[in-house]
């Protein structure tokens, strides 16, 4: 960007296209923002004022200001479309797990399934097969812990931890905001992986897979999770669910495998489609930052 004038904030001469950018780039903010003794960074508006900035002529800084306010409105666009997605798959998956408000004729091709009954646990150790520590992401599922965290936090040495395979699954206990009940993913990312034995870890037969993700995915088997696990019984954020009750867990499952099918493709596209909304929303973002980082220097 070319240089032009160096002027203040109070100037006439500033677009308000342009002014509202440069509030958003890190020149503006190295120079607004004092930490004064505390960890806190504040704006001091005598700061402010009294800062100056390299700015274009008027013309530039109409074509910068434009051109962040398109990125802004893309970014806002694919924002209310997650959203959307998001409570539509909410709503689908109320509709179609929410056992009671089924037709009697539905009903009929439903069953009452106990977890245990169609799920395997597993606890076999890990003996040097894997050096990859796993964690739970709500959103990202089983994941390298090393990227979720930029650390890892299992101990260095991973021998004796669950090993566990592409398509097992783990419960993990822990409750957050956004989890109050755990968390339960499937393995897709990885041929294999290590995690800690205080997660859950199983199998599944006898019932399709991805239905079985979207089962877990949704809300409704929490229903089943709150019978065994109440508020009172939490220790330090983890519920207090032994193996047995977990997997004394009732399930309703469709009774035709084709069923199981067609209910896990559609959510599984839908879960697609989240994703992909969800990653144009971090690219979209990744270059509004280049873009800020480019045009203030």
């Amino acid at each position: 960007m070319k240089s032009g004038e160096i002027w203040s904030l109070y100037s006439s001469a500033l677009k308000p296209e342009f002014l509202y950018a440069l509030t958003q780039s890190v020149q503006f903010l190295n120079q607004a923002l004092q930490t004064a003794g505390t960890k806190m960074p504040r704006a001091e508006w005598k700061t402010i004022a009294e800062a100056y900035f390299a700015v274009p002529q008027a013309e530039e800084q109409e074509k910068i200001g434009l051109l962040l306010q398109k990125l802004e409105k893309l970014i806002a666009a694919e924002k209310r479309k997650l959203l959307l997605l998001e409570q539509k798959r909410e709503a689908y998956s109320q509709k179609v797990f929410s056992y009671g408000s089924h037709h009697e004729e539905d009903v009929k091709h439903w069953k009452t399934m106990r977890l245990g009954d169609i799920a395997t646990r597993i606890t076999r150790r890990n003996k040097g097969q894997s050096n990859l520590p796993l964690t739970i992401s709500a959103r990202d599922g089983l994941i390298d812990q090393r990227q979720f965290f930029s650390k890892q936090v299992a101990s260095k040495n991973l021998d004796n931890y669950i090993l566990l395979q592409r398509g097992e699954f783990a419960y993990n206990k822990s409750t957050s905001s956004d989890s109050p009940w755990g968390t339960i993913k499937r393995l897709d990312r990885y041929d294999q992986g290590c995690i800690s034995t205080l997660y859950i870890c199983f199998s599944m037969h006898s019932v399709d897979p991805q239905f079985i993700t979207t089962l877990f995915n949704s809300p409704i088997w929490h229903r089943e999770i709150q019978t065994i696990a109440t508020e009172g019984a939490r220790n330090h954020g983890l519920l207090n669910i032994s193996p047995k009750d977990f997997f004394d867990i009732q399930l309703q499952i469709p009774d035709s495998l084709s069923e199981q099918k067609h209910i896990g493709r559609f959510f599984a596209a839908y879960e697609q489609l989240i994703r992909q909304t969800a990653k144009r929303i971090g690219l979209l973002e990744k270059k509004k930052k280049a873009l800020l980082q480019t045009m203030f220097i």
